[in-house]
Formats: C-alpha cells, structure tokens, sequence
C-alpha cells in the first residue's frame, strides 16, 4: 500500500548496491520505502552478522527508531541497485506533532509492542544458522530458570535435560560450521 505523502516531502535517492544505509544503535535520521531493488536487514549478535529480512519493492523500513527515537533496532544495506523514497525525521516528527494525542499515544504503543515481538521472535527460523541460534537462546533461558529454581526435585530433572541440550547444540554448531556456505541468506548480508 503507498504512502500517503506530499508533494513537498518527498526525495528520491538511487543507492549504489552495497549502500550501508544505516546501522544497528545509529539514531533513525530517516524512512524509507523501496521504489526499486532490495535492501538487506540484519543484526549483529555475539560478532555475528544475521539476516533478517529482505525489504521489496513497496515496502517500508527504518521507521521505528524515526518514529520513537530509539536506537536503530538492525542495520540495513542496498543487496541491489535501489531507488528509494527517503522521509526524514523531521517530516516524520512534523506529521506525528499534528496528530491527534490519541493516535500519537497509540503509535507509541504499537511499536513498543513491536519492539517486544522483534526481540522475542526475530529472526524467524529461516535456515539451521536461525534453528541453532534459537536453540541457544532457548537452552540459555533454561539455564536462567534453572539457577533462579528453588524446589531440589524440579532441579534434579531439569539439570541432565539442559546438560543433554547444551551438548546437542554443540553438536549443531559444529554441523553449522561446515556447512556455512549452504545458507542461503548470505546474499542478505553485506560482504565482511
């Protein structure tokens, strides 16, 4: 669905391909929509470099650290040749201060909100790089509720299914390890 937008605000940029357009805990200075090309999104965790999504043509990115000053969330980069309409921060700022209180308040919430789903869920499993990462997470959260568990007897239980976890995931890794050039969303990360 197209932007709304006026006349007056819009800028059309063509971005080189490899174009870094911003990245993770930079200040959002801007938005953008894909006229033309993809744009590559993704975080860095632990040194590593993950993809999360490819952006389209019609789509929107970077709004959130715009919209709600927070910290870029990811780091994005033109995988292609794009053409993109940039909105500033200050036309962003402009249109949410003549808003209606009310949609002001509800915008914030829902980017709260997704802010929450991102960090919970993203990235989806996409590849085993993403299962065995969200495996690891998992088996972390385990060992948190382990160590913070009181009764003995659920302790006793849960211990040799997190050691048996953690093993596993070891094991996993390795099979990462040499099989890294397989996965297919490296063309969604900027070269090294």
């Amino acid at each position: 669905m197209p932007l709304p937008l006026d006349e007056k605000v819009i800028e059309i940029v063509n971005v080189p391909q490899g174009t870094v357009l911003f990245r993770q805990g930079d200040k959002g200075e801007a938005a953008y929509v894909v006229n033309d090309g993809l744009i590559g999104i993704y975080r860095e965790n632990d040194g590593q470099r993950v993809p999360l999504a490819t952006v389209r043509r019609g789509e929107l990115f970077g709004e959130m650290a715009v919209i709600d000053g927070s910290p870029r969330m990811a780091s994005a980069f033109a995988i292609t040749e794009c053409t993109l309409t940039v909105i500033s921060a200050a036309q962003i700022g402009e249109k949410m201060r003549r808003s209606d209180p009310f949609v002001k308040a509800l915008i914030q919430m829902l980017l709260t909100n997704l802010r929450s789903v991102h960090d919970t869920y993203a990235p989806k499993p996409r590849s085993l790089v993403d299962v065995v990462a969200n495996l690891t997470r998992q088996e972390e959260a385990l060992t948190g509720f382990l160590a913070a568990q009181h009764e003995a007897q659920v302790r006793r239980e849960l211990e040799p299914a997190v050691k048996s976890l953690a093993i596993l995931i070891k094991h996993l890794r390795e099979l990462v390890a040499r099989h890294r050039h397989d996965d297919r969303r490296a063309d969604a990360l900027p070269p090294p």
